[in-house]
């Protein structure tokens, strides 16, 4: 029986039975056409992103009235991203906002059946790409499997100036005192609580090119720790 995961709950948890997986408007890039007077054709104006995928599943139900409740608290929780992966693509995960816009308990309750749909950001994740290693060495070497460049979330331990490279990309941190994270989600830097994006050197993210890509640092460094985040279309 298939089923899916989203915010500590997986569906048959919760009294669901999946009966179909959809998935609406694949990954598009984001981009305007805009006429130019005068100019044949239309000029892209291309704003280097992919938008948002629609994930929905057809779901019915079987509980009582008290379960139907329990489904609104469990979906509408917060209106954040969380993580939503299922047994169709069980080696995958999204990121994941619940957006239908029903009423959970009364539809549940009194019909058994609905469409579930969840707004997703676009790439789809390794879940071993989501698991951090230790590296105590210089020049070690770690292999893409995905078509696609990722953006790793690493963290170091020394201190002062520490330049981080990646396949002869040169990524520099001043005034480290004993650690700093660079998360790729989020796209800060941060020692514990404090932020540190001031202290980078470097405008272009670090990523983690298709294929092989050799990771080396100078500075103190004790060790590294790197969550490669592999992801695909």
């Amino acid at each position: 029986m298939n089923n899916f995961y989203f915010n500590g709950y997986y569906s048959d948890e919760m009294g669901l039975i999946v009966e179909e997986k959809s998935i609406y408007n694949g990954p598009q890039p984001d981009f305007e056409l805009i006429s130019v007077p005068g100019r044949d054709g239309d000029v892209i104006l291309d704003h280097n992103r992919y938008k948002n995928v629609e994930v929905s599943y057809t779901v019915s139900f079987i509980g009582t009235k008290e379960k139907a409740a329990a489904l609104r608290q469990w979906l509408c929780a917060r209106a954040v991203y969380g993580y939503l992966f299922d047994s169709y693509q069980p080696e995958y995960f999204r990121y994941a906002v619940f957006v239908s816009q029903l009423n959970i308990e009364e539809v549940m309750h009194n019909v058994g059946r609905a469409v579930l749909t969840f707004s997703c950001k676009p790439y789809l994740y390794r879940k071993d790409g989501a698991l951090a290693t230790k590296y105590t060495q210089s020049g070690f070497v770690l292999t893409n499997p995905e078509p696609y460049p990722s953006i790793p979330d690493i963290t170091i331990y020394g201190s002062g100036t520490i330049s981080l490279n990646i396949n002869y990309r040169s990524y520099t941190i001043i005034d480290v005192a004993s650690s700093v994270t660079l998360d790729g989600e989020l796209m800060n830097v941060y020692s514990g609580s404090k932020l540190m994006n001031d202290k980078i050197q470097f405008t272009e993210w670090p990523s983690l090119d298709t294929g092989n890509s050799t990771i080396e640092w100078i500075g103190n460094v004790r060790s590294l720790y790197i969550a490669p985040n592999w992801r695909t279309l």
